[in-house]
């Protein structure tokens, strides 16, 4: 057991240490976006951006955590779950597509009206490969390879980023450049993927590898996460749905890099809960899911708290990148961090129900999450405007912490205190892989 929870760390903070390099050109993107665009074009750019996300998110049925699932416990062959992947992918994005030229053709004058239809149609164009990403992706993470996961995402981080410079600086294209980049930026990642997958596991692409019995067991299994996975899309973003709404597309650029700027806090996590997912779905003894998950989740806890108060005590410096446009993010910032905090520790325990083959009990969370998040921003943002949205958030994430605790503790049988404040234990054994890496690295 004790080898196992080292490795796990190890994975862990090795995953986390790739994902700084994650946070540091996410960073970069969104400043570089908010000096070229403006708060209004920032505003505009996320708002044409959550179609393909949206669509994405809704019709994704959940096969990509069905992948980590099935193919962890080793319940479906490389191959078969590559080549069943690619052309779920394919006629999803498909379907996404005519539905998104449903709603621009309907929609389009009142939604978007501030909005060159041209960029919206743009914007499809990366549902193909946005589907592609996070299914291949998740073959990685199912296979336990997080060195490969993490650089798929670096690369369409990156990759974004360099087409933003080169299009937004050098040849001006402004707001179609950021949505044109938007696209590259996902179809590089998706050609890295393809690429290792072919020259590391010798994959194939052929039809006899595709399988319809693998179909609906990951349907099966993916809905009850997919349904819980696009409450929890509107639970994140209803803040800048309605201020899209009821204000202008400056109010919404200002709150989007506030809200864009917060969740880095989350990366910390993520990358745990990268590991813990499929680490927990192979793991056939309860007690050892118990102790590694409450580990990860108190340690995490206690870092993210520390985090946040940093974040909050500079973020007047840290908002000087963007610019003097976005002074008022600073003030939003602080009020979502409390929310966000929670939220990080809160994704741990998710992604151990998931694993234990629960995703239900998370999907029933996230039906109350937008309830209360819709009520709270109707009523917030007309009187307080995006601190409204804000408070609405940050609400919603702490009732949302205090329901996922209440729930994991009744399925792990498991007091609060066990996976929410950290021991001494704990601090010994990170010590301990300290130097372990240090001498590693020596």
């Amino acid at each position: 057991m004790e080898k196992k929870k080292n490795s796990f760390l190890l994975n862990s903070i090795i995953t986390l240490t790739r994902q700084v390099v994650s946070i540091i050109i996410g960073m970069l993107l969104l400043i570089v976006i908010a000096r070229a665009l403006g708060p209004s074009g920032q505003g505009k750019y996320t708002l044409i951006t959550y179609l393909p996300l949206m669509l994405m998110t809704f019709l994704n049925l959940g096969l990509n955590t069905s992948t980590i699932y099935f193919v962890s416990k080793k319940e479906i062959e490389l191959r078969e779950a590559f080549v069943t992947s690619v052309l779920s992918a394919l006629l999803l994005s498909f379907i996404s597509i005519v539905i998104g030229l449903i709603i621009i053709l309907i929609w389009g004058d009142s939604k978007f009206s501030s909005v060159d239809s041209t960029i919206l149609l743009l914007s499809l164009c990366a549902l193909p490969f946005m589907f592609l990403m996070i299914f291949l992706q998740t073959i990685f993470q199912g296979i336990q390879n997080f060195r490969l996961y993490n650089t798929v995402l670096v690369i369409q981080q990156f990759g974004t980023l360099f087409c933003m410079v080169l299009f937004l600086y050098i040849f001006k294209f402004e707001l179609i450049g950021a949505v044109l980049s938007f696209v590259l930026g996902y179809s590089l990642s998706v050609l890295y993927s393809i690429v290792m997958l072919f020259k590391l596991y010798k994959v194939e692409f052929s039809l006899r590898y595709f399988s319809w019995s693998y179909v609906k067991q990951a349907i099966s299994y993916g809905l009850k996460a997919h349904i819980s996975n696009m409450m929890t899309f509107l639970n994140y973003r209803m803040g800048v749905l309605i201020l899209g709404a009821f204000l202008s597309p400056a109010a919404v650029g200002i709150y989007t890099v506030a809200v864009n700027l917060g969740e880095k806090i989350s990366i910390f996590s993520q990358s745990f809960s990268q590991v813990l997912l499929p680490r927990i779905a192979s793991s056939n003894k309860e007690e050892d899911r118990n102790k590694i998950t409450a580990l990860v989740s108190r340690s995490i806890f206690a870092f993210i708290i520390c985090v946040s108060a940093g974040i909050f005590l500079f973020s007047d410096i840290i908002l000087l990148l963007f610019g003097k446009e976005y002074a008022e993010s600073s003030f939003i910032l602080k009020w979502l961090l409390p929310g966000l905090t929670v939220l990080a520790v809160e994704k741990i325990l998710s992604n151990d129900l998931a694993g234990r083959g629960r995703p239900d009990l998370n999907m029933y969370v996230s039906f109350a999450n937008v309830g209360i998040n819709l009520l709270l921003n109707l009523l917030f943002i007309p009187k307080f405007g995006v601190t409204g949205a804000a408070l609405a958030s940050s609400i919603t994430y702490i009732i949302s912490f205090m329901m996922k605790v209440f729930i994991y503790g009744s399925v792990t049988k498991q007091a609060a205190k066990e996976f929410l404040l950290v021991k001494k234990s704990d601090i010994k054994m990170f010590m301990s892989i300290l130097k372990s890496l240090k001498r590693k690295i020596a």
